[in-house]
């Protein structure tokens, strides 16, 4: 499975998933124009990757700020996650906060309520 690697900028996260390697994450910030078309290929990867998922899956998130339409978008990411636990697999999100953006921590809060996946908040300091 090809990975796909995204060198993020001002208005797009950086985001990697290698299954090979074994690394999944999200960082950075989420502005897309078009959220749909951005997130589309990560989603159809997620999707392959369901198929045949490691034995564990560890996501990172590290959000700076995303966008109303990424937000559903990264919805849609942690469903297809959730997707693969009920199939049985081990899945666990890593979601870091700066420890002073009380939004991102609430956003990945809420995410825990309403995800059944383990989800970790660790914050840090900048």
């Amino acid at each position: 499975m090809e990975p796909i690697k995204i060198n993020g900028t001002s208005q797009y996260p950086t985001i990697v998933l290698d299954k090979d390697a074994g690394i999944f994450e999200f960082k950075g910030n989420s502005l897309p124009e078009d959220a749909k078309a951005f997130y589309e290929p990560i989603v159809n990867w997620l999707d392959q990757y369901a198929q045949n998922p490691n034995a564990e899956t560890v996501v990172k998130f590290k959000m700076i700020y995303y966008n109303t339409p990424s937000s559903k978008l990264l919805f849609q990411i942690f469903k297809r996650l959730e997707n693969i636990a009920q199939m049985g697999h081990k899945i666990s999100v890593i979601w870091m906060y700066n420890e002073d953006d009380i939004d991102i921590k609430d956003a990945g809060k809420d995410l825990a309520h309403n995800i059944k996946i383990p989800i970790t908040l660790e914050s840090y300091k900048e």
